[in-house]
């Protein structure tokens, strides 16, 4: 069976349920993706930065990006790569988020 699109309804599914991690239905926030040199499509930094910033009210730039994990979904013949969880710091402090939650991380504290 096919949507509307002529995709197989699980690749649909597996696009929204991507899609629906990326944006949080409480906060509308524009994800910017960059041509890669791989050919995919990935999602920017200031990106990024931008949902950690709606999502938990970190100023952007106190946010320093440190490890990350992707996911991806295609669209149209071409990949898309967007992040999932971030380790970031913010003022020397470490935090982890997968979108959904957040905590503290000490192992990404600026040793002093």
């Amino acid at each position: 069976m096919t949507d509307k699109s002529h995709q197989p309804e699980f690749v649909a599914d597996i696009v929204g349920k991507t899609l629906g991690c990326i944006i949080d239905d409480r906060k509308r926030v524009a994800v910017d993706f960059e041509l890669a040199e791989n050919g995919c499509m990935e999602e920017t930094h200031c990106s990024l930065k931008r949902r950690i910033t709606a999502m938990w009210g970190f100023q952007t730039s106190s946010i320093e990006l440190l490890e990350a994990s992707t996911t991806w979904f295609e669209l149209g013949g071409m990949q898309f790569n967007a992040y999932s969880s971030v380790q970031f710091s913010v003022n020397g402090k470490g935090w982890s988020t997968d979108f959904k939650t957040i905590a503290r991380d000490t192992a990404y504290d600026e040793k002093e």
